[in-house]
């Protein structure tokens, strides 16, 4: 696709020019930084909560997170093993700020992995969600500012990662059997 390779050269070609935002891109398309971050707000949230049925809403957000991100990666598993799409370092000249990834460039997992535990979360606690939304369009940006990605191959994977969310909140009945399961067990083990 023509329109994709060009966007990923503009964003990718800033790339090199300011030393500060090079420096905070390479933290951010970092593979633990930001999947640490959102796994510590998640931990964070399973403990915070004024009253008992508000931490049991905020617990009950945690643990769709967990599965939405394992529908997600699923889902990102099984595009893989159908299509293969080089990274743009393997074609293309790039700014690359980043090790070369061995792995399909098509989709993002990186991508998945930040919307689908932003979209989880945002389904149940908005403002917790918008903050996560945040940091997983930064963390799809830096993969294309390092060069790792092409911009569709983010955009498929933050598709995959909200879907991902949306398909865990409709199928909320069926989960809520694991979910009570695990609420009990937590606090059966003094985690809640």
């Amino acid at each position: 696709m023509a329109a994709d390779l060009e966007l990923f050269r503009a964003i990718n070609g800033l790339a090199g020019q300011w030393p500060l935002l090079d420096a905070l891109m390479r933290l951010v398309v970092n593979d633990y930084f930001v999947p640490t971050t959102m796994s510590l707000v998640l931990l964070a949230l399973w403990f915070i909560g004024g009253t008992p049925e508000d931490r049991e809403a905020k617990q009950r957000a945690v643990i769709y997170a967990v599965f939405t991100l394992l529908l997600a990666n699923l889902v990102v598993k099984l595009c893989n093993l159908v299509y293969y799409r080089p990274r743009p370092f393997e074609s293309h000249e790039v700014n690359l700020l980043f090790y070369r990834p061995w792995d399909s460039s098509f989709p993002s997992n990186p991508a998945a992995v930040g919307f689908s535990f932003a979209s989880a979360i945002w389904l149940r606690q908005r403002r917790c969600g918008w903050a996560l939304g945040l940091l997983a369009a930064l963390f799809g940006f830096s993969r294309i500012y390092c060069g790792v990605q092409y911009p569709v191959d983010v955009l498929a994977g933050a598709l995959i990662g909200m879907a991902a969310g949306w398909a865990t909140h409709a199928g909320r009945r069926w989960l809520d059997h694991l979910g009570n399961a695990a609420i009990a067990l937590g606090r059966r083990h003094y985690l809640a």
